[in-house]
């Protein structure tokens, strides 16, 4: 791969008379500068007041970072290149794109590095989470349609896209994109890797779980429909919840589970009524058997040892595990300066079954609602969450936990907010608001409200 991607950039630099250089940059920065959290749960006609900045469960804005985006592109010989350099207070590094490129007919071409491609994901993103997050969670754009992404966990990896050359499927596109091939996708050292354990080509023997194929089909004057694989290694992310007794800590505990595994995607997005965007996308994860994980990896608390190889070893005898069904809508609607938007995520029919520890997973419901106006100077945007989570129950259709402290049981959250938008000199704004998420039960643990006043700044030249 490494080989590959230099010889694109050769490719690149030895035409470089005929080589266009784009150069652009951003400065940008999510705060929290205030935010209020009241707790209930002092006394029984007391409430507790905590200011600052950053608190609570969704303070974890951005910093300062700058970015510097550099492009590379020969028309002539089809080549190109595109590497990002980020710089936060915490590093420098590279960010999302080391990429190359080569098309060599206009129908096919190769990618090869760290990258990313949009052209199918959905159309209605997390409406920025740095602002309106702060009321209630809303799924990103992925929720709809996965994009083209080949680090997901950090790696690099190739795709080819084409258009068929035929009159008939002009409008159709096929992309293929392959990840985390062993070892070649190690940050450094390749081939001393390589030569001192050969064994490791053996892992990319399940290397479909590696592998995005999507195709896409325009309908003109209507919309896209598009259809894909996602291949993902199944793990399971296990969480304990306990009473914390401090005399006897693991004698009340249920778990909460985090399935990921391989899935099919489909989607349509109507594009064809002037004004009108509607984009629904669903989800079909595949059952599997086995997981691997380590033992050492699945919890963080040394203190609960005993339920730790109790967990290990109950959910590693052949249960299957099925991750949960999604499907997604978003709509949007423009009459003027006024756009009327929202969109819906429910999850459902995720399941562990097998022996006594059978589970179905509790369904849950995200709905948000976010009406917008543009004015002369400035776009204000009013948003209005509500997530719904249903009840995790066990192979007898009780609630996992029933009458223990941390039962299962569900509950929901709304929120609401308002943000303005300022934009000047081309794409750069900054946008300011207010958003507050109400005190509410879930799953039998009271959580706080809080106000939260958070502030975006971004600069592009």
């Amino acid at each position: 791969m490494k080989k590959i991607f230099a010889v694109l950039m050769l490719g690149a630099a030895v035409t470089l008379h005929a080589t266009e250089l784009t150069i652009s940059g951003a400065v940008d920065m999510s705060i929290i500068p205030f935010q209020l959290v009241w707790n209930d749960e002092v006394g029984e006609d007391e409430y507790e007041f905590v200011m600052g900045g950053g608190l609570g469960r969704n303070a974890s804005g951005q910093g300062p970072r700058a970015r510097l985006d550099v492009r590379l592109m020969n028309e002539e010989f089809g080549v190109g290149m595109r590497t990002r350099f980020q710089v936060r207070t915490d590093g420098f590094g590279v960010e999302d794109f080391l990429q190359a490129w080569w098309t060599p007919l206009p129908w096919l071409r190769f990618d090869a590095g760290r990258f990313l491609d949009d052209r199918l994901r959905g159309r209605f993103n997390d409406l920025d989470e740095r602002m309106h997050a702060y009321t209630v969670r809303m799924h990103d754009a992925d929720a709809i349609f996965s994009r083209f992404r080949t680090h997901w966990t950090g790696d690099a990896g190739i795709m080819v896209g084409l258009t068929p050359p035929v009159d008939v499927l002009e409008n159709l596109w096929i992309g293929a994109m392959l990840h985390g091939l062993s070892p070649f996708s190690a940050s450094s050292g390749t081939g001393a890797i390589f030569d001192s354990h050969p064994d490791l080509i053996t892992e990319n023997a399940d290397v479909w779980r590696r592998v995005q194929v999507a195709a896409a089909y325009t309908i003109p004057g209507v919309g896209l429909f598009r259809v894909q694989y996602l291949g993902m290694v199944p793990y399971v992310e296990i969480n304990v919840i306990t009473d914390d007794m401090p005399q006897i800590p693991w004698t009340y505990w249920v778990e909460t589970f985090d399935i990921t595994a391989p899935r099919i995607e489909a989607a349509f997005a109507l594009t064809g009524v002037p004004g009108l965007v509607i984009d629904i996308g669903g989800k079909v994860p595949l059952a599997f058997r086995d997981w691997n994980r380590p033992r050492s990896d699945i919890f963080d608390r040394e203190d609960e040892d005993e339920i730790n190889d109790t967990l290990y070893l109950i959910y590693r005898r052949g249960h299957i595990w099925q991750a949960p069904f999604q499907v997604s809508v978003g709509a949007s609607y423009r009459i003027g300066a006024l756009e009327i938007a929202g969109r819906a995520d429910a999850r459902f029919g995720g399941s562990i079954i097998g022996h006594y520890a059978e589970r179905h997973l509790a369904p849950e419901l995200n709905l948000h609602f976010w009406p917008s106006f543009e004015f002369n100077a400035f776009t204000l945007t009013v948003n209005v969450g509500y997530e719904w989570i249903g009840e995790t129950l066990d192979k007898f259709g009780n609630i996992v936990g029933i009458g223990e402290p941390r039962a299962l049981n569900g509950g929901h959250r709304i929120g609401a907010g308002v943000s303005v938008q300022r934009t000047f000199w081309a794409n750069s704004f900054v946008r300011a608001g207010v958003a507050y998420r109400f005190a509410g039960t879930v799953n039998g643990v009271r959580e706080r409200a809080v106000l939260t006043i958070p502030l975006h700044v971004e600069f592009m030249f």
